[in-house]
């Protein structure tokens, strides 16, 4: 097998696991086991390297760096990325803590002035 048929089947391996993974990103559903993405990432990026010592030229190289570039960086930055897996504060249906913030003019807002009405109280979390 030559190198370029090694660099597109990475590039194919890391854009694939990759389109699977904003998916499910995207729908908030990425298993809390992620080893296997992990594992499909890495496999893409060696296949990459592997390309490059087999002599890939031309859009085998091209698609060998892809795979190198994008399978790396998903890695890394998922290595840096790790977010503490804690009991929630507050569950579905529980009373609310007090809480005091400031709103969009700066002024004090707080929560207990919403009792005894509906509301409902959003928390966005990054995935940065």
């Amino acid at each position: 097998m030559s190198g370029g048929w090694f660099g597109l089947a990475g590039a194919l391996l890391v854009l694939g696991t990759g389109t699977v993974w904003f998916r499910r990103a995207r729908q908030v559903r990425i298993p809390a086991d992620k080893r296997s993405f992990f594992g499909a990432m890495g496999l893409g990026a060696l296949l990459g390297v592997v390309a490059f010592f087999q002599g890939a030229s031309g859009l085998g190289a091209l698609a060998a760096g892809v795979a190198v570039i994008a399978g790396g960086s998903f890695l890394g930055l998922q290595l840096q990325a790790a977010q503490d897996r804690r009991e929630p504060a507050v569950r579905v249906g529980e009373p609310m803590p007090a809480v005091t913030a400031s709103d969009d003019r700066d002024r004090a807002f707080d929560l207990a002035s919403l009792a005894g009405r509906p509301y409902l109280l959003k928390f966005f979390r990054g995935h940065w």
